[in-house]
């Protein structure tokens, strides 16, 4: 049962900080009790410091009252290392801070920085970091340094710990030290001359101990995670590096990783890639050596079940049980260096027997379709496994020489303890073998089978071909009884000894890479009651939470799964202490899960299994609806003219009292309280929330030419309701529409009654999803008739817009065979105008823009690009550009959730974008609104920049 925080612990911990940064709710504690590992452990509190000082005070009170610390950034750890049952410290909302040096060849980041979010400010360098992991765009900083990262590219060479320039570091007794300074050795002597002494005397015993430095050198010449990096004692001399170097891969057991200096690496533009299948996975084995000496960067193993896991169209052969194939990349500096490698690659494969003839290939498209099937291959796994079972994923190490044998040592390993649907694939030229297996850990009988076939891993492992129990993963709770079985007593005695030098109290994480509790791996795993078929696919891997627009203010997406089960759990146990804590969590989910979540679906478009965690809210909310209130809903679907001009009175009548001296803070006193009772259809009018103008009059369409190309425009709701911001002088949307669409000699035709039509967004995102297909019923009908049954396309302002139009509308009319092209601004001037027209006059300056969710999720930002580099001199997309939070109405309704979820995007575009000339375009009123707000600089309709572009203003 999950109990009461610590009251003591909660009080002490809000007076070193401030109440507002310790969590101690059941619903924040619970929804932080997991990582992607197979373990789960609920904090007694989590913390959130924003500066040294605060750690050092957490530090300080951790030694003094015996408590225990985890430091966690973005929780993607898949051995148990990022959850704890005591005080759990989260550092993304405040260590986000990064900055690019030396023209990309280095980068200073805080532990709170997507991995992907340094890669895409990279990219136009021509850099990127040297740790690549599957989980780069979830993945933090904090989390790549101290697991030492390293990935499919990355090998060991590109790894965290040999990408290390320096570290800002804090022990555990508060010093801080700072490797990029000239003196830091010097200043650790200084402020702790125990720790300097204590490293030099570790360096010289490990030097003066031949056949422990020969074994750490030997095992550290490839991929291991499975020990403190020893070899730091081997490859740095004065103890301040040793110190740094040290700290990465320590997975937060020897101090706090404040900030960190990272050498990049080239980025080489030109690429070949080929998907070789062998009739014989020996075969596959012995191309590996021939294949790393012609240079290929990247070599990915797959066994025959990970193969028979995903279908492919593309292979005319059956996958047999001894198939296997291999995804090999060549990369360049330019095209001949790129042919040069393909040609020593095509040559390393000469003289085996391959099912199909080696093809390596150039086209984007065909090389995405290789690497998504060899990144596919964990989320097949993942997503067909049955309810109320976890996902194990593991990786070891073996001499690349022998890698078809291990594999097959490890079929026969899984056939002997009952998991026949295990898959294996893996990193070959680094000799990394990734394997994953779903079952019932809950079940006594299944964890015993689990026990035993770790203790058979390990033998054959370490014992058969002395490799690493661990390469990428880190050792966590899954792997640390066994890190004195791969490294010997010598070398476990040495970590021991590292540990109580920096660490002499144990206050941080223990238990992790260091445990003599020989069945630590066997406990608090975690529960997966069934909730729903979609959402049972969770793995909890967190990779949808950099996407997700609350991920820093209430829940994420993982969070709210997270709770929704617990909530399951505690129903079915049916006491009354469950239902008390299930009451508890149910109170605080209705803001903290169900009113900040966006429901954009960006969440889907990261998760492995492509879980919609906004679709899954939706469904909950919608099932709890009365009858009544579903009848009323239908009722403003049918009248939704009304409707739209009760809110443009409303915008009116808002404006006139606030016109008003003392009207704002009148209008704040009257619907704070109408917002308690109807929270997702009155906002609270605070005196500083602006709001729009109500949209004027849509001008009517002039009478086309004879024989000019038609179009029905469909000026979306959101225009038709919401006009200019204050102090907003700009044509409206709707004009600039007609103006740029009639300026290119289209025909264009409003459909009948526009009025009174929508698309059905409004009631989806009310969760009235009856009343969402009446509308986009109506509205279907009425754009048939002024397409001509079909004939003319259908183009609206707003991307939103035209995704639910594609969904509903279209759905409705292909109930009966009828099919109608409705596009956003964006694919509609690309298809129609830019095919024939390619050039335009730009508008100088640099346009910045937002891609909508809609416009990301239905694969339209090429089209969004295309035309703004057709009509404007630069095109900016922030690094950080994700989904605004503004989600129709929430903006209006829950504004913190805007502002949260705008916070990197707009420091991005204050950084590279503000100054003259700079326009800031999107494709949704609503998102222009948010990103004006985070901004503050008027964000406009995209058909403003080409209207600017063509008419000149």
């Amino acid at each position: 049962m999950l109990a009461p925080a610590d009251p003591v612990l909660v009080r002490d911990l809000g007076r070193l900080l401030a109440p507002g940064r310790v969590l101690s709710r059941p619903l924040d504690r619970l929804g932080r009790s997991v990582d992607a590992s197979i373990y789960r452990l609920i904090p007694q509190v989590v913390v959130r410091p924003k500066d040294l000082d605060d750690v050092r005070r957490l530090l300080r009170y951790a030694r003094e009252r015996g408590r225990r610390i985890t430091f966690r950034t973005a929780g993607t750890s898949l051995s148990g290392q990022a959850v704890t049952d005591d005080v759990l410290v989260e550092l993304a909302p405040y260590w986000s801070a990064s900055r690019i040096l030396d023209g990309g060849r280095r980068v200073w980041t805080q532990p709170g920085v997507v991995g992907g979010y340094l890669n895409r400010i990279l990219a136009p360098l021509g850099y990127r970091l040297g740790p690549d992991p599957a989980s780069i765009d979830a993945a933090m900083m904090g989390g790549i340094l101290a697991n030492n990262a390293s990935g499919m590219c990355g090998g060991v060479v590109h790894n965290a710990y040999h990408t290390l320039d320096s570290l800002v570091l804090i022990l555990a007794d508060g010093t801080l030290v700072d490797t990029s300074r000239p003196d830091a050795d010097d200043r650790l002597r200084r402020d702790r001359p125990d720790v300097h002494a204590g490293l030099l005397r570790l360096r010289d015993e490990t030097r003066a101990d031949g056949a422990l430095a020969d074994r750490i050198r030997r095992k550290f010449a490839r991929k291991n995670t499975t020990a403190y990096s020893l070899h730091a004692l081997l490859d740095h001399d004065s103890p301040a590096q040793i110190l740094a170097h040290l700290m990465v891969g320590s997975e937060g057991t020897l101090g706090f990783l404040a900030e960190a200096t990272l050498r990049t690496v080239p980025e080489l533009p030109e690429r070949a890639t080929a998907l070789v299948y062998f009739a014989e996975l020996a075969e596959a084995g012995r191309a590996v050596v021939p294949l790393v000496g012609a240079g290929a960067v990247a070599l990915e193993i797959m066994d025959a079940a990970s193969l028979r896991s995903q279908a492919d169209e593309r292979r005319a052969f059956a996958i047999g049980d001894r198939t296997a194939a291999i995804l090999a990349e060549f990369r360049g500096a330019d095209a001949a260096a790129l042919a040069a490698a393909v040609r020593r690659g095509e040559e390393a494969l000469a003289g085996f027997r391959l099912l199909a003839p080696v093809d390596f290939t150039t086209d984007p498209a065909a090389r995405d379709a290789h690497w998504h099937l060899r990144k596919g291959l964990f989320p097949a796994v993942g997503g067909m496994r049955a309810s109320g079972t976890a996902v194990l994923i593991e990786d070891v190490v073996v001499p690349v020489e022998r890698l078809a044998e291990a594999i097959g040592d490890l079929q026969a390993l899984f056939q002997r303890h009952g998991f026949p649907e295990a898959v294996i694939f893996g990193h070959a030229r680094d000799g990394n073998l990734h394997f994953v297996f779903c079952q019932d850990f809950s079940r006594p009988e299944t964890a015993a089978r689990y026990g035993a076939f770790m203790r058979d891993l390990v033998d054959l492992v370490v014992g058969k071909y002395d490799g690493a129990l661990k390469a990428e993963h880190g050792a966590g709770r899954n792997m640390a009884p066994f890190v004195r079985d791969e490294w010997g007593e010598a070398a476990y005695t040495l970590m021991k000894r590292i540990k109580r030098l920096l660490d002499p109290d144990g206050i941080l994480n223990p238990g992790v890479m260091l445990n003599d509790d020989p069945g630590v791996h066997l406990k608090a795993l975690k529960p997966l009651p069934s909730i729903s078929p979609t959402a049972d696919r969770c793995m909890e891997c967190g990779f949808c939470e950099p996407r997700c627009p609350s991920r820093t203010l209430t829940l994420s997406p993982r969070q709210r799964i997270v709770v929704t089960r617990e909530m399951t759990r505690l129903a079915a146990l049916g006491t009354p202490e469950a239902r008390a804590v299930r009451d508890s969590l149910a109170a605080d989910f209705e803001y903290e899960g169900a009113r900040t979540c966006a429901g954009d679906s960006m969440c889907k478009t990261s998760c492995p299994v492509k879980i919609d965690t906004g679709a899954l809210v939706k469904e909950m909310k919608a099932a709890a609806r009365s009858p009544a209130t579903r009848r009323v809903a239908r009722l403003a679907a049918r009248r939704f003219g009304a409707v739209a001009a009760g809110a443009r009175c409303s915008l009116r009548a808002v404006s006139l009292v606030r016109s008003i001296p003392g009207g704002a803070r009148v209008l704040d006193l009257v619907t704070a309280p109408l917002q308690r009772v109807a929270p997702l259809l009155v906002p609270r009018l605070r005196p500083g929330m602006d709001l729009p103008t109500a949209a004027p009059p849509l001008a009517a369409p002039r009478a086309g030419a004879i024989g000019s190309p038609r179009v029905v425009y469909f000026p979306s709701c959101l225009t038709r309701i919401l006009g200019a911001r204050p102090g907003e002088v700009v044509v409206p949307t709707a004009r600039a529409m007609l103006d740029v669409l009639e300026g290119q000699g289209f025909s264009v035709v409003h459909p009948g009654g526009v009025g009174a039509l929508c698309c059905g967004m409004p009631f989806v995102s009310k969760y009235f999803f009856e009343a969402a297909r009446d509308a986009a019923a109506r509205a279907a009908e009425a754009l048939w008739a002024a397409s001509r049954e079909g004939e003319d396309p259908v183009v609206t302002d707003a991307s939103p817009c035209a995704g639910t139009l594609q969904e509903l509308a279209a759905a409705h009319l292909a109930a009966n065979g009828r099919r109608l092209r409705m596009l956003d601004f964006p694919a509609f001037w690309a298809s129609e105008v830019l095919s024939s027209r390619p050039a335009f006059r730009r508008r100088p300056g640099t346009a910045v823009l937002h891609p909508t969710c809609t416009l990301v999720k239905t694969g339209g930002l090429p089209d969004l690009l295309r035309v703004a580099r057709a009509h404007s001199e630069a095109v900016v997309v922030p690094p950080g550009a994700e989904c605004c939070g503004f989600a129709g109405d929430r903006g209006f309704l829950v504004p913190e959730l805007t502002a949260s979820a705008t916070v990197r995007e707009a420091a991005d575009v204050r950084e590279s974008a503000w100054g003259p000339g700079a326009g800031f375009y999107s494709t949704c009123r609503t998102c222009e609104i948010g990103m004006s707000r985070a901004v503050g600089r008027p964000y406009l309709s995209l058909v403003h920049l080409v209207r600017e572009a063509l008419l000149g203003g």
